[in-house]
């Protein structure tokens, strides 16, 4: 939930950043303004580099979880067998 949730923020925050560079693009016409330009359009390629790393991380995220907990319950199943197992033995040493 914290890498969905950054996901969320740096996405908005992209947003806002694009919009910022878009408004001031139509009156913003010098050479500086053509080097800010560039500059955010570089920043803005980074930031979706790390938009890709979170969405990756998420989705490795999710199938560990998801490995887990098929783990936990091959786990549990071998306890209830091994316990069934137990009490069946005790059962038949006991003459029950």
């Amino acid at each position: 939930m914290a890498l969905e949730s950054a996901r969320t923020g740096v996405r908005r925050c992209r947003t806002d950043v694009e919009a910022t560079r878009i408004d001031l693009n139509a009156g913003y016409k010098g050479s500086d303004g053509r080097a800010y330009s560039d500059l955010i359009e570089d920043w803005e390629i980074q930031v979706d580099k790390i938009l890709v790393n979170l969405d990756e991380m998420i989705t490795n995220l999710r199938t560990n979880v998801q490995e887990v907990n098929k783990n936990q319950q091959a786990v549990n199943e071998a306890i209830r067998n091994a316990r069934g197992n137990g009490d069946a033995t005790y059962h038949a040493l006991m003459g029950r």
